[in-house]
């Protein structure tokens, strides 16, 4: 199997979900052309109606949820809420058991930026039992985890009656996950994402697992969900969504980014997935073996999109940086898990895509990867590049307006 690509981005057709136009372009590239015809405006005034329903309805002491991770889009929607449209919100903070240092100092910083925050940690000895399964059975270390941050905003709102539950992009379209069949700004179906696939809690029980033990990774059943009678919806849709100028928002009000090298990361953003070493880098290099491709390619195409790079820039990007991770990411995760470093790499081994070959000298290559398709690559200063677009060095921060 060779690698294909979308014609204006770098995403290959081996993403799960991803579908191609007739001209060969993706339905991520072509919802971003979209966005472009959208009155705003119009679409701000939508969801300001959606925020003051909440409030004629509201019988709690908050108006609203919204789900956040204390990173860089937590951060600007939380102020959106509350500053731009006048809600009281609730945040739900799910907290995994290998949160980082890092992840825990950005959880106070948004604290104390004035917020009401309630923090979920389900038992951290399920979660190790499930972070396992996870990756000897799906080759996904995060797919245990997704299922508390999705359904933990949802249970909290219909525990404490709050009418409103937010997230902020809806990855059916920013991401071209075509898996969905609700309007772009109902998240009420989030459970059938590709990345939940219908949130399935069965799946998990066994190995000194039981149905008790999952109740915090367990979404609202449809008849708690129509007696509850609120609304979930992605903030994405109804306001022009930019992870970057997220990030630029939220470094200004003290958020903090990676200390790690962008090889450590495989990214060449720093503000990216900032409370877990395992959720990010080694789940990053994970879907990079399954798939042939990882972060890297998942942003450089938003890049290529917003214009902030070029397709040929991106491409060397990702063949510098895509699939990379410190191996002492790798060993914390190891640890955490309890399973040896060779245990580790046979499990990568079984889930590795179709779309890689060994060369001659036994080393692991892409099949036509992207950046063949470009003759000067070599010439590129990827240096430059990442200097020119990551949030943390960019000098567009003294100037980019929000």
């Amino acid at each position: 199997m060779e690698m294909s690509y979308c014609k204006k981005c770098v995403m290959p057709t081996s993403r799960p979900g991803m579908l191609l136009d007739n001209e060969g372009v993706c339905s991520a590239c072509l919802w971003h052309e979209k966005k472009q015809t959208i009155d705003w405006n119009d679409r701000k005034k939508q969801f300001q109606d959606i925020a003051d329903w909440a409030k004629s309805v509201r019988t709690s002491a908050w108006n609203c949820v919204l789900g956040v991770s204390g990173g860089k889009d937590s951060l600007w929607q939380a102020h959106q809420l509350r500053d731009v449209f006048g809600l009281t919100p609730l945040l739900v903070m799910y907290v995994s058991s290998d949160v980082t240092e890092l992840g825990r100092k950005n959880a106070e910083n948004i604290i104390k930026c004035g917020f009401d925050v309630l923090t979920i940690q389900p038992n951290p000895k399920v979660a190790v039992k499930l972070a396992k399964k996870s990756f000897f059975e799906y080759g996904n270390i995060a797919k245990f985890s997704e299922l508390a941050l999705f359904s933990a905003p949802f249970r909290t709102a219909i525990e404490r009656n709050i009418p409103l539950v937010l997230f902020g992009e809806n990855p059916a379209l920013e991401a071209g996950d075509t898996n969905t069949e609700h309007p772009g700004w109902d998240a009420s179906g989030v459970r059938f994402s590709n990345t939940l696939s219908g949130a399935a809690t069965d799946i998990w029980l066994g190995n000194d697992v039981e149905k008790n033990d999952l109740i915090l990774y367990t979404f609202p059943s449809q008849e708690e969900l129509e007696k509850w009678a609120g609304r979930g919806v992605f903030m994405g849709y109804f306001l022009d969504w930019s992870g970057w100028k997220n990030a630029v928002f939220s470094l200004r009000n003290g958020l903090i980014p990676h200390h790690a090298s962008h090889e450590e990361l495989g990214l060449h953003y720093k503000h990216h997935s900032l409370d877990s070493d395992n959720g990010a880098a080694v789940n990053f290099m994970m879907k990079h073996v399954k798939f042939g491709f990882g972060e890297t390619t998942e942003h450089a195409s938003y890049d290529v999109r917003a214009g902030r790079l070029t397709r040929e820039e991106a491409a060397a990007l990702v063949r510098r940086l895509d699939g990379k991770c410190s191996n002492k990411f790798v060993k914390n995760f190891c640890r955490w898990i309890d399973i040896s470093d060779h245990q580790f790499n046979d499990v990568v081994e079984k889930f590795r895509g179709p779309m890689w070959y060994k060369d001659n000298l036994s080393q692991w290559q892409l099949k036509n990867p992207i950046w063949n398709n470009y003759k000067n690559i070599d010439e590129i200063d990827t240096d430059k590049i990442i200097k020119k677009v990551d949030t943390v060095t960019s000098s567009k921060l003294k100037d980019e307006l929000i």
